[in-house]
């Protein structure tokens, strides 16, 4: 009996050095994929070949995501041809369609939708809206706003499902980045939950003090789920105010 758990006490341990081996050796390649990414995406030019030597498939785009979260809006078109070149909105897609279990799913079109993507992947994008995993949904809703922000906006007012505040959170992120620019007036005007809701956060986020008269209308006579999100806006306008002038002053 000794012996029997000595014996699995030792083939853990192997088990054990084995998973931290290949975990420094995957951080250690990822480490430097991204180092490669971010040379390449500052001087606009160089040995795209050479990007993903060296890494899986998967850790090469955790990569590329890594540093298209840390790039302005003037850099992304580098990151756009290396998503050509690597073929990553169709890895991606593969990868979620294929997948039988929901978080992954949700994952891969997470990755996907942090990337600058073609109009190409819309339709298989779209697929995706229909799912019954409610992350699956919100993550190509995502991804649509980065192909095609106008068409997410037309799919986001037909939804019978509702976003969170996280979810706008989230979406406000992207947009924050310059990759899904949206006018906030038609969407504070909008008779839409999901659009009403995104336009409120969108005027926070960006303290759009010129909306205020649209934004006290909702608190007065809008959605009453709204009011709160609505007269929060109004005093976040408000303090920013306060604090422009003290600047000033």
């Amino acid at each position: 009996m000794v012996v029997v758990s000595l014996v699995y006490i030792v083939l853990g341990s192997l088990v054990i050095i084995v998973a931290r081996w290949y975990s420094f050796r995957s951080a250690r390649t990822e480490a430097l994929a991204i180092v490669r990414i971010a040379s390449f995406v500052a001087n606009g030019s160089g040995d795209i070949t050479e990007l993903g030597r060296g890494i899986a498939r998967i850790n090469f785009v955790q990569s590329l995501v890594y540093v298209a979260d840390r790039v302005d809006i003037n850099s992304r078109e580098p990151l756009r041809v290396i998503v050509r070149y690597y073929n990553i909105e169709a890895f991606l897609v593969n990868r979620a369609a294929r997948s039988c279990s929901d978080s992954q799913r949700a994952y891969y079109l997470a990755l996907l939708s942090r990337l600058p993507l073609s109009c190409t992947v819309l339709s298989e994008v779209e697929h995706f809206l229909t799912d019954a995993f409610e992350r699956v949904r919100f993550y190509a809703l995502m991804a649509l706003f980065s192909c095609s922000p106008y068409r997410a906006i037309a799919v986001l007012e037909q939804s019978d499902w509702r976003l969170s505040r996280r979810d706008v959170a989230e979406l406000l992120t992207l947009i924050s980045r310059g990759c899904c620019p949206l006018p906030y007036m038609p969407l504070l005007l909008s008779e839409n939950y999901n659009l009403q809701l995104l336009g409120i956060h969108l005027v926070r986020r960006f303290a759009i003090t010129e909306s205020r008269a649209q934004i006290l209308a909702i608190v007065r006579c809008g959605n009453s789920e709204l009011r709160d999100d609505a007269l929060e806006t109004l005093v976040s306008l408000g303090e920013q105010e306060r604090g422009y002038n003290c600047v000033l002053i």
